[in-house]
């Protein structure tokens, strides 16, 4: 039994404003998927690494979509990102053997919270308490 059938996997949504979701990631129907989390009608993908996408609303940038700051630095920390990217983000890993993308693994996923989390506070301003 292969890896991506003994474990859940999943994915990250990363907003503009710096709220992150993580997704169940499905064996099927994945387009739909990221059209769903991206709100969008159309996706575009920058492949990061070999294990590690990052899908983007392919029409952000022309549909008043804001820059997406967290995901452009969770690129960042990857690879030099090719451009700014608008709109909600999801991360996911790779593609197997058919082109299918997979989800993320567990590490995966922990990695891109911590880096979510630490990034924050460069992102946007949390008040103090009183």
């Amino acid at each position: 039994m292969n890896d991506s059938t003994t474990e859940t996997r999943h994915a990250l949504l990363v907003r503009p404003d710096g709220f992150f979701q993580v997704l169940d990631w499905p064996g099927e129907s994945s387009l739909q998927t990221l059209y769903r989390a991206i709100d969008c009608r159309a996706v575009d993908v920058a492949d990061i690494t070999p294990t590690l996408s990052m899908w983007v609303d392919d029409e952000g940038a022309i549909n008043g979509c804001r820059v997406n700051v967290p995901a452009t630095h969770l690129f960042q920390a990857h690879g030099t990102p090719r451009q700014a990217y608008f709109g909600n983000a999801v991360f996911t890993g790779g593609t197997d053997s058919r082109g299918d993308t997979l989800g993320l693994t567990q590490d995966q996923l922990l990695t891109l919270v911590v880096a979510v989390l630490d990034g924050l506070p460069n992102v946007i301003y949390i008040p103090a308490q009183r």
